[in-house]
């Protein structure tokens, strides 16, 4: 069972890259009478990890120039040298810090390395950071076994994503569907225990507001749900694509003659020499889902965002660059959507199709494909943006482009994430 549902769940591309995904931990029995204690760290875990969660965002705003808040908005020009000079600068400094640091300072510093050089401009989301930290964290506590250390980390990654995004059914559906393939009870709780845990306190420092705008649409009728479902399709063709060209530039990089701690100098260059040209794909890149969803863009910005994304997000995380994957597979999903929509509009002028809706269909089905997810991608467009209208489309769109990555793509099985060995 444990086999199945790992084959439906792996070879996407990882939420948080680079990722160890090799090393199998054995699953320890957790005594009974450590449950509730486990259950109690779970929600401190989760709360801790919003509260870093807040004042990340608080820190990140005041660079909001680079790295692309969502929200927050983005003055930057063409051509201006600061665009390219940034991240190779920050990148560079963090390689030289790196280079004579130990293993164990190495993963201790990843998260910080994350966030900076998302500040920088790199192309990747805040979710990597909120994925690194809480193993980083975890891994140093002593007197608890690798299976509880798991599941504190779980719960916590739980707690700052639900906290990020507003979307406490997103997030557990993503842990579930990422990290706890033993499906134990114990672990399920803890990771609901810390979604939860995030949601209060985004619902008590944020509001309850939607994270991202987007008008009301009505109920989509047949033929408009075959164009979304069609849509989806393109979309988890153009994932399976993006996970080859990953791996593509992630081999071309293993072949440079030089350390691969220097790797990540090389891909901040050619980022920075894309970003001097389109600088409007530098950074996280969230605050262009609201001009997504709202039609607030051209045709021009439509293949830049679904094109220079993806290449972006291949040479950052093929060159070792740690970060988040979701924010550069939303936003060039989204566009693509809007694209075909566009194309599926004129080609069928007598079918009523909401580009609103074309966005998110595009945004989660780019989600669903490329990282391997359906539940989580489902909960995330319906928590994002409270319009419920959208859940038949969606569900049409995400469940097309899961299909055809699973049917296409190739099943390797993978072993769960686990904690840096040296440091457990």
């Amino acid at each position: 069972m444990r086999s199945i549902f790992q084959l439906f769940i792996r070879g996407g591309i990882p939420v948080s890259a680079p990722v160890n995904m090799e090393t199998s931990v054995p699953v320890n029995t957790i005594p009974g009478r450590n449950i509730p204690v486990l259950f109690c760290l779970s929600i401190i875990a989760a709360a801790a990890a919003a509260m870093i969660t807040e004042g990340l965002i608080m820190a990140m705003q005041a660079l909001s120039t680079y790295c692309g808040l969502p929200g927050m908005s983005r003055d930057l020009d063409e051509h201006n040298l600061m665009v390219l000079l940034i991240p190779v600068i920050v990148t560079l400094l963090i390689a030289l810090v790196l280079r004579y640091a130990g293993d164990r300072v190495r993963q201790l510093l990843r998260p910080v390395q994350s966030i900076l050089s998302i500040n920088a401009g790199i192309p990747l989301g805040l979710e990597g950071a909120l994925a690194d930290m809480p193993f980083v964290a975890v891994s140093q506590v002593k007197r608890a076994g690798v299976r509880e250390k798991q599941i504190l980390a779980a719960a916590a990654i739980a707690g700052g994503i639900a906290f990020l995004f507003g979307s406490p059914l997103a997030a557990i559906a993503l842990i579930i569907e990422l990290l706890m393939v033993e499906l134990t009870w114990v672990g399920i709780t803890a990771v609901i225990l810390g979604g939860g845990t995030g949601m209060l306190l985004h619902y008590l420092l944020r509001g309850s507001d939607a994270i991202f705008m987007m008008p009301e649409v009505t109920m989509a009728g047949v033929p408009a749900l075959l164009g979304y479902t069609v849509t989806g399709l393109l979309v988890g063709l153009v994932a399976i694509l993006a996970r080859k060209m990953l791996n593509g530039i992630g081999h071309l990089f293993r072949k440079l003659p030089v350390d691969k701690l220097w790797w990540p100098v090389a891909g901040a260059m050619l980022t920075g020499i894309i970003g001097y040209f389109s600088p409007e794909i530098l950074g996280a890149g969230y605050e262009h889902i609201d001009s997504l969803l709202l039609g607030q863009v051209t045709l021009q910005f439509l293949v830049v965002m679904a094109l220079g994304k993806l290449l972006l997000m291949s040479i950052t995380v093929g060159s070792g660059i740690p970060g988040g994957t979701m924010a550069p597979l939303l936003v060039s999903g989204g566009a693509l959507g809007l694209f075909v929509t566009f194309l599926l509009q004129f080609m069928f002028p007598a079918v009523q199709l909401n580009f609103a809706l074309a966005a998110l269909v595009g945004m989660t089905a780019m989600f669903a494909g490329g990282n391997r997810v359906l539940p989580a991608a489902i909960f995330f467009a319906i928590e994002t943006t409270h319009v419920t209208n959208a859940l038949l489309p969606v569900i049409c769109g995400c469940t097309a482009a899961y299909l055809v990555v699973f049917l296409l793509a190739k099943k390797k099985v993978a072993q769960p994430a686990v904690l840096p060995e040296n440091v457990s």
